[in-house]
């Protein structure tokens, strides 16, 4: 049963999800074309990385310098698979997947000995996004807005060195909104819904994406079941229906 105190937790919940999830579709899109699925969990896995040990070296560190040390690894990244893609273009999936368990492995490792190790490990894995403020959602939607205009009005965004500039900066804003594990979803599922139909469409991606968000939040609030999982079913699931639905449109 919802309550005002349950509304104040699921909108701004919402408005980041949503933040999230729309700007992904067209980025999920493009990485679903160009055949690198794994690099959003390898970025989001770097940056949450590079947050963990702005935390544990510099413990009265700002949100600022946070950020732009997220920002910078990402960024490097980003810059280290687009050199990849250019010289070993066969072997880049491969490199990004194993980027993404080293990465991993360096968080487990930097956090082997601290008392709230596994908790920490959870929030980067499958986010807090019921636990979302206003403050947050101010600081990081002109990410999103500027990161929509972009690619939209700048079509040159989306090609080269760019996309991935643009696609780090924005996975490092998300994968503190909402976790890796959501950052994967949003990303690929709605993409993958629209995939195979004669013209991937952009806006139907997006219905499915808001569908998915607000749908698992609320199921996640009423039920008191892990925000971040919760919405990985939920994208699951309206991918698996669209699918099934569509599967007489595809194109191949």
């Amino acid at each position: 049963m919802f309550t005002l105190e349950s509304l104040e937790i699921v909108l701004p919940a919402a408005i980041a999800g949503l933040m999230v999830a729309i700007l992904h579709v067209p980025l999920g899109i493009e990485v679903l074309r160009r055949g690198i699925i794994f690099i959003d969990l390898a970025i989001a896995q770097i940056a949450g990385l590079c947050v963990v040990l702005v935390k544990l070296w510099a413990h009265d560190a700002s949100w600022t310098v946070t950020q732009v040390a997220a920002i910078l690894s990402a960024l490097a990244a980003a810059l280290f698979f687009r050199w990849v893609e250019k010289i070993a273009p066969q072997e880049q999936e491969a490199i990004i997947g194993s980027s993404f368990v080293l990465a991993a492995a360096a968080i487990l490792l930097a956090l082997a000995n601290h008392p709230q190790g596994g908790e920490e490990v959870q929030h980067i894995l499958s986010g807090q996004i019921l636990f979302v403020s206003w403050d947050h959602i101010l600081a990081f939607a002109p990410i999103y807005g500027v990161g929509l205009v972009l690619w939209f009005a700048v079509p040159a965004i989306r090609r080269g060195g760019w996309f991935f500039a643009l696609f780090a900066i924005v996975v490092t804003a998300s994968v503190q909104l909402v976790g890796v594990y959501v950052v994967f979803a949003s990303l690929i599922l709605p993409a993958l819904a629209v995939n195979r139909m004669r013209e991937a469409s952009i806006g139907l991606a997006v219905i499915l994406s808001a569908i998915a968000v607000i749908g698992g939040i609320i199921l996640s609030t009423v039920s008191d079941l892990p925000a971040g999982p919760v919405l990985v079913f939920a994208f699951v699931a309206v991918t698996i229906i669209i699918r099934l639905v569509t599967r007489g449109t595809s194109s191949h």
